[in-house]
């Protein structure tokens, strides 16, 4: 396969965002009050934990020596660093805002990843239909509709 290397770096970044943002949801449903939001976070941060799950299997069969530098794992934590600085919810008032900006970055790197020649078939599959979930929830959130756990 051409371009593995491309694939496996964009395949990581979008793992660390999927992580940290899985991470978030799940940190500040501990912290917010009201109980929509907590649900939504909870059930948000589960969605994501299997989008986290699935892309590391991806990797490994993409990525089969795993041979990850030392370049690349001070890269990493580089990019892990920033995403925990940007990701910070406070508290109820901010959270929406938050939630936006993190799905759009998510949108960004799905696409960013889609847009790679050679992609496996069931990588390419899987992707899209995670992107399609985050794309729905920021259609609701844009609508300005109240986020509900139920919903999706």
């Amino acid at each position: 396969m051409k371009n593995v290397t491309h694939i496996v770096e964009k395949l990581n970044d979008l793992l660390i965002l999927s992580e940290e943002v899985e991470n978030t949801y799940v940190k500040v449903s501990e912290k917010l009050k009201f109980t929509d939001n907590i649900a939504y976070s909870k059930k948000i941060g589960a969605e994501r934990g299997k989008f986290v799950q699935f892309l590391k299997k991806e990797l490994d069969k993409i990525d089969k020596g795993g041979e990850t530098t030392l370049a690349l794992k001070r890269r990493n934590h580089l990019i892990r660093t920033n995403y925990k600085k940007y990701f910070k919810i406070g508290n109820d008032l901010d959270f929406l805002e938050k939630v936006y900006e993190m799905e759009v970055l998510s949108v960004n790197k799905y696409d960013d990843l889609l847009s790679q020649i050679n992609l496996p078939l069931t990588l390419c599959r899987m992707l899209l239909k995670q992107r399609d979930s985050i794309q729905a929830r920021l259609h609701v959130i844009e609508r300005g509709e109240p986020i509900m756990a139920s919903s999706y």
